[in-house]
């Protein structure tokens, strides 16, 4: 179960340390925690020197690092300028939702042929714990963690590394923007819309499920395209 009272942020500083990791994987995860936790926010330079002393290394592993994060896109490379953190932009938003939307449909019409009745228990209780955050005081990192968690849960639950992978993507584009992801798009969807989505993948019926979860998202979706134009007017 997603306990909500034991907050570790994603990517957590504990697994930079990690002996097995390879200099350039270190690297790669240190920056990616800084740019979804908000220390390197959208825009901001990306100084292979700089980063090398940050983490320790040579710039060789940093550039592997450099690369894979624009890869995930999560950086983009400017003429004259370098690395930069991704700024996020209309199409952007669109093109990750479109994943998110292609991903998380096929996970709901699987999940609801093959989910078994302890998988569905497991899921309602976590969908219960964070429907109660999403209205709740606490801090937008933990929600945002809590709802990260929930999703790729169900993805994993599928026994499909494909479509998990594409999902995480999905997601560290959607953590990396939650500075103008506001509560406000929290709130617009019901209170316990969580769990109304697992119980619709517990029915058995792959279409339901996949309409269910395609509701789910589009209801998210339109709150943060208004909340992106109203801070670029």
């Amino acid at each position: 179960m997603i306990d909500p009272t034991t907050y570790e942020p994603i990517e957590s500083a504990a697994i930079d340390t990690d002996p097995f990791l390879t200099a350039a994987e270190r690297v790669y995860r240190t920056i990616l925690r800084k740019i979804i936790q908000g220390e390197f926010p959208p825009g901001s330079r990306l100084p292979r020197r700089k980063l090398a002393e940050i983490t320790g290394v040579s710039q060789i592993p940093v550039l592997e690092a450099l690369k894979r994060l624009e890869q995930d896109g999560l950086v983009e490379y400017r003429p004259r300028c370098g690395c930069i953190v991704a700024i996020p932009t209309i199409h952007r938003i669109l093109d990750m939702y479109a994943l998110r939307e292609a991903v998380e449909c096929q996970v709901a019409r699987i999940l609801s042929q093959q989910v078994t009745e302890e998988q569905v228990q497991q899921f309602l209780e976590n969908a219960t714990a964070l429907d109660a955050v999403l209205y709740s005081s606490e801090e937008e990192g933990y929600v945002s963690d809590l709802h990260y968690r929930f999703h790729i849960q169900l993805a994993e639950a599928t026994g499909y590394e494909s479509l998990v992978s594409l999902l995480r993507k999905a997601n560290f584009l959607w953590l990396l923007w939650k500075g103008i992801h506001s509560k406000r798009e929290h709130r617009v969807q019901s209170k316990d819309s969580h769990v109304k989505l697992v119980k619709s993948i517990s029915e058995g019926n792959p279409q339901y499920a996949e309409e269910a979860m395609r509701n789910h998202i589009l209801e998210a979706k339109e709150p943060l395209l208004k909340d992106y134009n109203q801070q670029t007017v």
